[in-house]
């Protein structure tokens, strides 16, 4: 069974503060967590060749108890979520889609109680989004020996400051001269009211979306965009 001391701990300060202060007399965290566990082992359904089991969970709570979760609904579904995988982990079991938590008021229920509706559902695993931040870079050319430096955040200051992400060592430069800017999927660069100015392909600019390949001018260093 999957660690349930560990869910506490995941769940850390709110286990501690909000839940063990305002939850006293009525339903704990890892009471819901144990229940998950209970409705998944007694739902399991033997197949040809692998034992399935419920993936998605319904828990009803009694109006109270739903208001003193209001504030952790989000934390608490991520974590319930991580104990379906592990416990079906564990035993055996196939998921015939990503886990799904779910918690609702039921007028029915008093304080304290809890009912979980444990049911199959298909569904694809969600494929995470591409990091585009990891792949764009800029290469630099600096007293004749060319550096990538990774786009792995999502604003990158140029300029003479020790404190820039990029500190360039150009006399042409201004402390702060520029910055990178990710907006969605793009990368836009924009002047910081620099001295000399900051030029794109050549031209002046003030703020301006980089395209692969383009070529950035700061005093006499050249930067190079790449898109990946």
């Amino acid at each position: 069974m999957p660690n349930l001391r560990d869910f506490e701990r995941r769940l850390g300060g709110l286990v501690e503060g909000l839940f063990s202060k305002t939850f006293r007399s009525s339903v704990q965290p890892v009471e819901l967590a144990r229940r998950v566990v209970r409705e998944q082992d007694a739902g399991r359904q033997v197949g040809v060749s692998e034992v399935w089991a419920p993936n998605r969970f319904e828990i009803a709570l009694s109006p109270e108890d739903m208001r003193r979760y209001e504030h952790a609904v989000s934390a608490l579904v991520a974590e319930l979520a991580t104990i379906v995988r592990e416990n079906a982990a564990e035993r055996g079991y196939g998921l015939v889609g990503p886990p799904q938590i779910e918690l609702v008021a039921d007028e029915r229920l008093g304080r304290g109680d809890i009912e979980v509706r444990a049911s199959l559902v298909e569904g694809a695993e969600p494929q995470p989004e591409p990091d585009r931040r990891a792949r764009a870079a800029l290469v630099v050319h600096e007293d004749g020996s060319p550096r990538v430096v990774p786009l792995d955040r999502d604003v990158l200051t140029i300029g003479r400051l020790p404190e820039c992400d990029l500190v360039l060592r150009d006399r042409g430069a201004s402390r702060r001269h520029a910055e990178l800017r990710r907006r969605g999927g793009d990368w836009v660069l924009t002047d910081l009211g620099s001295t000399n100015g900051t030029r794109l392909n050549g031209a002046a600019i003030q703020s301006r979306p980089l395209c692969d390949g383009d070529r950035i001018t700061i005093g006499t260093t050249l930067l190079e965009f790449r898109a990946g």
